[in-house]
């Protein structure tokens, strides 16, 4: 008898019809949430509230288990990647050692010191000998042109800058030996291809 006189709540069709769709969108979104490292009960909340609008925003958002993934793919790479140049500079180290230690029985054998601090205990480094020459050095020429003197160049330089009328006949020239200047038609050494 009681209940006879509460008020009981009238829903139309159209109350029906929305309570309905956004049940729908509620539960698509609970079911979809966990696929994308979601909570189920959050988003079946934000699918009945915003009905569609909450369905795109969950396939509009990053999908947590994606990011994990690549998350974890960049960690494991990175850890491979130490690994790698942990070995890497291991074997760099043992071959820098051999060769120092090359070096070393190279130096004591030839009583010289070539270690980056000089000091292995032994006399001091003497001076580079100087590399023996095979020909004789090509004389260097000068030139007076335009009221400048130019050079040293070499004498096939200068004989070509003759030949493409560069400087002219009696342009001056001079190398070491000679007692003073001359024009350069004058000198055959120069004339005969640059071997004077």
């Amino acid at each position: 008898m009681l209940l006879t006189f509460l008020p009981v709540p009238q829903i139309d069709d159209a109350d029906g019809v929305a309570l309905g769709v956004n049940l729908v969108f509620g539960v698509v979104c609970a079911v979809m949430a966990p696929g994308r490292g979601r909570s189920a009960v959050g988003w079946f909340f934000i699918g009945f509230f915003f009905s569609c609008v909450g369905l795109i925003i969950l396939l509009l958002i990053p999908d947590l288990k994606l990011e994990e993934e690549k998350q974890r793919r960049h960690r494991e790479e990175t850890r491979r990647l130490r690994e790698q140049l942990k070995k890497e500079r291991q074997v760099a180290d043992e071959r820098h050692d051999t060769h120092g230690a090359r070096l070393s029985v190279h130096d004591r054998a030839l009583g010289v010191d070539t270690s980056p601090t000089g000091q292995l205990g032994h006399a001091p480094v003497p001076p580079p000998l100087p590399l023996p020459s095979s020909a004789p050095k090509a004389p260097t020429w000068y030139y007076a042109h335009d009221g400048q003197r130019h050079g040293p160049v070499a004498a096939a330089e200068l004989h070509d800058l003759w030949l493409d009328q560069r400087v002219p006949d009696t342009t001056l020239v001079w190398c070491e030996g000679m007692k003073d200047w001359r024009p350069i038609g004058e000198v055959a050494e120069l004339l005969g291809g640059g071997n004077g």
